[in-house]
């Protein structure tokens, strides 16, 4: 039933393209000639008979790297703000937008300050063993507490650095800087980078925009939703911006990249394809991983070279063939 309406579909779009086209082709002919179009390796194919009417639906293209920017916007969480730069372990105090957030980061300030008692408590301790004053016990058990602390300090940065915070990023912070966190797609990685400006615009603050510089990208992705934290810092001189303020982060960036028109590229179970065009009559399904998007073109990061022909229009009637959907 599908096949029968995709043809009837063929069937109308090749009237009306040969009428625009204005060629002289008369419906006896056109019946004559119509055969349905093989489908070859499970859909991977598609093959036409080389004079099938049809075949003027499909234009192409050959695949290029071209020159876009591309304008990169997702929404921002204020997370953290320093409130003091004096420092309290050699961190400074900051303010955080949850309750778990802040005393994490406690936690993670008194492991530092205990692990230099730690430290020094072991230093004594070995002195001692070595010159006979104190028992290989003793010295066994200052170095368990050591461990102990350092353990439980790796666990508090462990926890940090999952909500997008560097401890170390944070040691020279000044006092008004603001963190901010956006999860940004998967497919948009291969355009951001550590140092990249960017701009920030809040509703509470309306008509309003911050410069903003990308301080760190995660180093892993977030297993469910594909996306990776970055962390956006920004300095915040008239105290108006609060921790837990919702905000939107636009990039702007120009990216060379190999690009094909949007209505060229399809999905199917979740992953990409197009069509290309491998002869007058044959035409190919190809997987491809996208990456970056402008209005009007995606970006192939990978599955297709440069030259190749791609189908750009009536990719829908060329994807029921091929899937049957």
């Amino acid at each position: 039933m599908k096949n029968i309406l995709y043809s009837l579909l063929f069937i109308i779009l090749t009237f009306i393209n040969i009428f625009n086209c204005k060629k002289e082709v008369t419906n006896t002919n056109l019946i004559a000639n119509y055969k349905q179009p093989k489908i070859l390796e499970g859909g991977k194919f598609i093959e036409f008979s080389g004079n099938h009417p049809q075949l003027v639906l499909f234009n192409h293209r050959p695949v290029k790297r071209i020159d876009v920017d591309i304008d990169l916007k997702a929404p921002a969480t204020v997370i953290g703000k320093v409130k003091n730069a004096e420092r309290i372990g050699g961190q400074p105090l900051v303010l955080f937008a949850s309750p778990e957030l802040t005393g994490t980061y406690s936690a993670y300030i008194q492991n530092l300050l205990s692990i230099q008692v730690a430290k020094m408590n072991y230093n004594r301790t070995k002195d001692l063993y070595e010159h006979g004053a104190s028992t290989g016990k003793e010295l066994n058990d200052t170095s368990t507490e050591l461990f102990a602390r350092e353990t439980t300090l790796a666990e508090s940065e462990a926890k940090l650095r999952r909500e997008g915070f560097s401890p170390n990023d944070m040691k020279g912070a000044k006092t008004g800087t603001v963190w901010l966190v956006s999860d940004l797609p998967e497919t948009e990685l291969n355009v951001l980078q550590k140092g990249l400006k960017c701009k920030l615009e809040f509703p509470s603050l309306p008509g309003e925009s911050f410069d903003g510089t990308i301080e760190a990208l995660a180093e892993v992705l977030n297993i469910e939703t594909r996306k990776a934290r970055t962390r956006i810092i920004l300095i915040d001189k008239d105290d108006r911006i609060r921790p837990g303020m919702y905000g939107k982060v636009k990039f702007q960036v120009s990216h060379n990249g190999l690009m094909v028109p949007k209505n060229s590229v399809f999905s199917f179970n979740a992953r990409y394809y197009v069509f290309l065009r491998k002869s007058n009559t044959i035409f190919e399904r190809r997987e491809v991983e996208i990456s970056s998007e402008t209005e009007d073109m995606i970006e192939i990061e990978r599955g297709l070279e440069l030259d190749e022909s791609v189908i750009d229009t009536n990719v829908i009637l060329l994807k029921g063939l091929s899937i049957g959907i």
